[in-house]
């Protein structure tokens, strides 16, 4: 089965289970980017639809995945108090430690992506920290409620375990409810909030990009990014995006991130994803806009859900920074389980960890 067909498949069971796992909507004044019934994106741009997804099927030239070497587990610090902790742990899911607190960005943990065990993307890849050594997490963020960004089951997990808020975006707390995960904490983009008592706050930011995760709830939930910010700097998270004006709106509003935490997978063919994805490219000339001291590539080698080949991701992400006339170390593409601080001595001299 090509990757077209694995996401048409994918699609039309979800259309079929429509009534179960749709979001149930967000109801709440009109803004700029919401109309009452559906948020949009600000400029707004065509998404792809059902139609598009058949002509992807039917078109699909997808490079076949190549194995990767066995994925060896990081065991994370309990805590980090001074400085920032990056690890990364699979797809869009990064553990960000930060003067006191633990984060999670978008938790899977899950074999499969999608409405129900049996149907969606399969990992290729192990995470890069287990489950059980997680530190204690302090609260989640979710970019948005797709199936491979907003794993209702492992959302399920870490709340039985950690009792942690989960930020996201507007209409997510009453889906979030709907599967049993309570702590949901609706944000709207430039919406602020402080991360406990740590003197850390999340800031929710705008994003290119949209929702969906049945039938009849297509933008009925907000998606977006997020700014963590406290005494030892700023990491920006951007979720799913394509790139846009937005990128420079957030150094404008909220300052130069200390980390760009930024996809660069999932991004052929470009006519189907160039509103939804970035390419390298596109996330090198936003690491540029966002004048981000350091920027860690995300969102690749784990779940194949597009046509590019397995490693063309980070290949790709070292010649557009030669072509920008970017320095390479300014922004890499991290594997799973790999580490990076920034202003503290590396507490873990092993694989992958980096001291700015």
């Amino acid at each position: 089965m090509t990757k077209g067909e694995g996401a048409a498949l994918a699609l039309w069971v979800t259309v079929g289970l429509a009534g179960c796992f749709g979001a149930p909507g967000y109801d709440g004044p009109r803004t700029g980017h919401f109309d009452g019934h559906e948020f949009h994106n600000d400029p707004r741009v065509s998404q792809p639809g059902a139609g598009d997804v058949l002509r992807w099927m039917s078109s699909s030239v997808a490079i076949p995945w190549s194995e990767a070497p066995p994925v060896v587990p990081t065991r994370p610090p309990a805590r980090v108090g001074a400085g920032i902790r990056i690890t990364f742990v699979n797809h869009a899911t990064v553990l960000v430690q930060m003067d006191g607190i633990s984060v999670l960005t978008d938790p899977v943990w899950s074999q499969r992506v999608g409405p129900v065990s049996f149907v969606g993307q399969s990992r290729h890849a192990a995470p890069g920290v287990r489950f059980d050594d997680l530190p204690r997490i302090d609260a989640v963020l979710v970019s948005h409620s797709h199936y491979d960004h907003c794993d209702v089951v492992t959302l399920d997990a870490l709340e039985e375990r950690f009792g942690m808020p989960v930020f996201a975006g507007l209409g997510s707390a009453a889906m979030l409810a709907e599967h049993d995960v309570g702590s949901g904490v609706d944000l709207d983009w430039w919406q602020s909030a402080p991360v406990g008592s740590s003197g850390v706050t999340v800031t929710m930011t705008p994003a290119r990009h949209g929702s969906q995760r049945g039938l009849g709830d297509r933008n009925v939930v907000l998606w977006g990014g997020f700014v963590l910010k406290g005494p030892s700097g700023s990491v920006f998270f951007a979720g799913d995006t394509a790139f846009a004006p937005h990128f420079a709106e957030i150094k404008r509003r909220l300052g130069a991130p200390t980390v760009a935490l930024l996809p660069i997978g999932a991004y052929q063919p470009r006519w189907f994803m160039q509103n939804v994805h970035m390419d390298p490219a596109d996330a090198v000339r936003a690491h540029q806009e966002l004048g981000a001291e350091r920027s860690v590539g995300i969102h690749w080698g784990t779940f194949d859900l597009s046509d590019e080949g397995r490693f063309q991701p980070a290949g790709e992400l070292t010649m557009a920074l030669r072509k920008a006339g970017v320095p390479e170390a300014s922004f890499v593409a991290a594997t799973n389980g790999e580490s990076f601080a920034f202003g503290v001595p590396a507490p873990d001299p092993g694989r992958g960890l980096e001291t700015r």
